[in-house]
């Protein structure tokens, strides 16, 4: 076996084959690690996201060796090259947003809360990245990714990933003529995570509501009592407490939204082939 590799990679086209297969298959998984937080996050460092790359490329490459498509990109133009690899970037980020509406939408429920229960200054940087972050929204993304992980949801989507690049091959996908069902499942997709993230933030919603109402209440009773400070902590607190109890409710609903995200990233890989 070593023997046979060793002699297919001494043929120099052999040789120029793999290595264009291989810029090919990589340009596909690169937005999974950057988009996708089930398996990077947005702290993850450069050279990790660089050494997942080469793995995946490695172990996933063969799956597209047969790809008739590659041979024709021999003798091509660099513009020529530029615009594949465009094409196979695109790809990438349509799975790796598709598998990962769910994750997004736990988050934007977090920071809509966050901003809810008036803890914006909370927001404003996080000291080891410089970056805005939101206290709830990485909670509820953090439990997102343990539940996907331990369910095995990252081994469903490595296999449709790999689907992909057996069904619709590097430099064969057909973008413009999929349009149509791609819009359809980006739609129906977003509108599924934006209707779960209110959902997971409405009891948060619906307990900051009320509270507002006690505190009007008792600054109309008692003009002297400082509602506005008073109120912070109690505000924080209730919204806090709701948007827990939300979560662990709905934790149940979490499957469900992953097996929809999965079934549509392998979808859109099937009607991307020629």
């Amino acid at each position: 076996m070593v023997e046979e590799l060793a002699r297919a990679l001494s043929d120099e086209a052999t040789l120029d084959r793999w290595i264009l297969l291989g810029v090919l298959v990589a340009a596909r998984i690169a937005p999974l690690t950057v988009v996708a937080p089930w398996l990077t996050l947005r702290r993850t460092p450069p050279f990790l996201r660089g050494a997942l790359i080469l793995g995946l490329t490695v172990a996933l490459a063969p799956l597209a060796a047969g790809a008739a498509s590659v041979d024709a990109l021999f003798g091509a133009d660099a513009a020529t090259l530029v615009a594949w690899v465009i094409r196979e970037v695109l790809v990438g980020t349509l799975f790796a947003l598709a598998t990962s509406l769910p994750f997004f939408a736990l988050d934007w429920a977090g920071r809509l809360v966050d901003t809810w229960r008036g803890a914006s200054m909370a927001e404003v940087i996080a000291p080891p990245t410089g970056e805005r972050t939101s206290p709830v929204g990485d909670l509820q993304l953090m439990v997102g990714i343990v539940l996907f992980l331990t369910l095995g949801g990252h081994r469903l989507a490595f296999a449709a990933f790999a689907e992909g690049l057996v069904v619709a091959p590097p430099g064969s996908v057909d973008l413009a003529g999929s349009a149509p069902e791609l819009a359809l499942g980006a739609a129906r997709l977003t509108g599924s995570a934006l209707a779960f993230a209110v959902a997971i933030a409405a009891p948060a919603g619906v307990a900051i509501v009320l509270v507002e109402t006690a505190l009007g209440l008792v600054a109309r009773s008692a003009p002297q009592i400082p509602v506005f400070f008073a109120g912070m902590p109690l505000r924080a607190t209730v919204g806090l407490a709701a948007a827990l109890l939300g979560l662990a409710v709905l934790l149940g609903e979490l499957p469900g939204a992953f097996e929809d995200a999965l079934a549509i990233a392998a979808q859109w890989m099937r009607d991307l082939a020629p």
